[in-house]
């Protein structure tokens, strides 16, 4: 009787398996094929689902959990076309449709203590460990730290044959694991697992600064299984990805490029697979040349205003170019101390340079300008001095000869008076016009002969006295001179850093 009973049960059973392969079922047959597979199960004790048909109901999963597809049956099959999914073409027959209760029995059985153990690898060869990387976001690059950070979405797939439940027959093709599970599941021990916040090294070089690229880099390697155990290797398609384009701007940088590369490295334990994805940043300028080039623009153009002013009005002209010096040094110290203390050279530090050599050489034209003006009034001064002493021994020399020119011929008797000329007091009013007449004359010839001499200094002095530079020929030299030179430094400044930073290696 009960042998009866048990076969009535497999066969309603095998009734009931026959009809949910039909593509459509009523919600009456479906009631009565669950109370006939109720009252089977209870008679024969055969686990079976309660709904002949599979539930609607999705699993759950945890979104920041991995999900580790065992199915595969080998690495090699990730390479190739995946063969076709019997669960969706019609194929596979007799599978056993899963509820809840089942699979919790079927993970139970899976992850037994005695069936499975995670520190035990899962075949006897190397295990070959799929990674993928998908970078969302990177938030910030600091050339203080010289690192950067980035949210990245990390995936590992391989094949651990002691997983597979497809011996159960269920109409399953994967089990999505919560993340409480991980602590059961071997792992290959790569240095990132999910979805991580990460900081990673940059290399920087800023010799460029500002126009130049970074590069950053992140590095997986296990670190506990070398190549005879685990091989790490990168998939084939899109191996690294960033699915949003906004991500790859930011404030200050930009991403130019991203590449990935395997390598085998030495080590005392034997060979370690090592996976790394290089990121090329090229730096947004903008920021620079509002905060640092147009400034120094300024305080260099100001300096030359010292030019133009008169040479005596020396206070205004030093105020000026020492305003802008400390102008221009105080703006450098701003920007170099969020930068790191390197010992080279960069490309900022090269306009800073050029832009205090400018004003400092204004100064110095300043210091020349009021000491050509110094040996000027000396010189002016001595001539001067010349010029008097000159016209005084040639009027003096022209007076004399006209003196002895004009001197009396009859003398004087030196004792006694002819009676004749009468008394002395007739002689002196007879003698004194002719003698004051005669002083006037002088007086008149002197006058007369002074322009001559004077205007023969001043051709003696304009045909041998050389031409010296004042300190207005200076400044007007000047005025047009340092705007050409720095013209000429910034074509060679831009030109050369700009076309180096376009030509960066990436």
């Amino acid at each position: 009787m009960i042998s009866t009973k048990r076969n009535i049960a497999m066969i309603v059973s095998y009734l009931a398996r026959l009809i949910l392969l039909l593509p459509e079922i009523t919600a009456t047959d479906a009631n009565k094929l669950a109370e006939i597979a109720e009252q089977s199960h209870k008679s024969s004790q055969v686990p079976l689902a309660k709904t002949p048909y599979p539930s609607k109901k999705p699993a759950e999963k945890n979104v920041f959990a991995p999900i580790y597809d065992f199915s595969k049956p080998t690495v090699d099959s990730l390479f190739t076309k995946p063969p076709p999914n019997p669960l969706f073409d019609g194929t596979q027959e007799n599978c056993v449709p899963i509820n809840e209760a089942m699979r919790k029995h079927l993970i139970q059985s899976l992850f037994n203590e005695v069936t499975y153990d995670k520190n035990t690898l899962p075949s006897s060869n190397s295990t070959n460990v799929v990674v993928e990387l998908t970078v969302q976001s990177i938030t910030e690059i600091s050339e203080f730290s010289s690192s950067f950070k980035a949210d990245v979405w990390f995936s590992q797939i391989w094949h651990d044959r002691r997983l597979d439940f497809t011996g159960y027959n269920y109409c399953l093709t994967n089990i999505s694991l919560s993340s409480h599970k991980l602590a059961q599941l071997w792992t290959p021990n790569v240095w990132l697992n999910f979805r991580v916040k990460l900081e990673g090294p940059c290399l920087l070089d800023l010799t460029y600064f500002p126009m130049d690229t970074q590069q950053c880099n992140l590095i997986f390697e296990s670190y506990s299984y070398n190549t005879a155990e685990v091989r790490i290797i990168w998939r084939d398609w899109e191996a690294v990805s960033i699915p949003d384009p906004n991500s790859k701007k930011l404030p200050d940088f930009e991403l130019v490029d991203f590449m990935h590369k395997k390598q085998t490295l030495v080590y005392t334990a034997g060979l370690w697979d090592q996976l790394e994805v290089v990121f090329i940043f090229r730096r947004l300028y903008g920021f620079y040349v509002l905060q640092a080039y147009m400034p120094t623009y300024l305080s260099v153009f100001i300096s030359w205003i010292a030019f133009w002013i008169d040479t005596k009005a020396l206070p205004a002209r030093i105020t000026l170019g020492v305003s802008s010096l400390m102008a221009l040094t105080f703006q450098f110290g701003n920007i170099v101390k969020n930068l790191p203390r390197v010992s080279y050279v960069k490309a900022l530090d090269i306009w800073m340079f050029g832009c205090c050599a400018a004003i400092f050489f204004s100064l110095v034209e300043l210091a020349v300008v009021g000491f050509a003006d110094k040996l000027d009034a000396k010189r002016r001064r001595i001539q001067r001095a010349k010029e008097q002493l000159m016209m005084r021994s040639d009027s003096e020399q022209q007076w004399l000869s006209r003196m002895s020119f004009h001197r009396p011929s009859h003398q004087m008797p030196s004792s006694g008076i002819d009676s004749r000329f009468g008394s002395d007091a007739e002689i002196v009013q007879h003698h004194i016009p002719s003698i004051l007449n005669q002083n006037t004359y002088f007086d008149k010839a002197r006058t007369l002969s002074l322009e001559p001499a004077k205007m023969q200094i001043k051709a003696r002095r304009r045909s041998e006295t050389p031409q010296y530079v004042n300190g207005e020929r200076i400044d007007e030299i000047s005025g047009k001179l340092f705007p050409l030179a720095f013209m000429a430094f910034n074509i060679f400044y831009w030109f050369y850093y700009i076309g180096m930073s376009g030509n960066a290696p990436t």
